[in-house]
This record gives C-alpha cells, structure tokens and sequence, in this order.
C-alpha cells in the first residue's frame, strides 16, 4: 500500500473552515442527515478521483 503524505492547500483550508461554520448553523434534527449527505458526496469525489489516478497510471505515455 503507498504511503502518501498529504498537504492541504490554503484553498482547501478555506473550504473546510466554511464547510464547519455551514454544518454549526444546521438545526440539531437535520445535523445527522447534513453529516451523512456530505460524507456520501466526499467519498464520492475521492472514489472518482481514485479511478481517475488508476487511469492514468495504466494509460500508456
């Protein structure tokens, strides 16, 4: 398995800070539903762009 050391950008930093000011905001009788949506959709993103990266790793150069 590849240990890959991950370094967020100030970009990504921004995002998650406003992603937490969003989710504080939320009533507590949607949290949970909130929560559960937007790890749905952030595995989703990192499924795709773990196919994307097994692409281009067996496309040829």
């Amino acid at each position: 398995m590849m240990n890959l050391a991950k370094e967020y950008t100030p970009d990504q930093i921004s995002d998650a800070e406003k992603l937490c000011q969003l989710m504080r905001d939320i009533p507590d009788g949607r949290r949970q539903l909130y929560a559960v949506s937007m790890m749905a959709y952030m595995s989703g993103c990192e499924a795709g762009a773990a196919l994307e990266r097994n692409a281009r790793q067996k496309s040829p150069a």
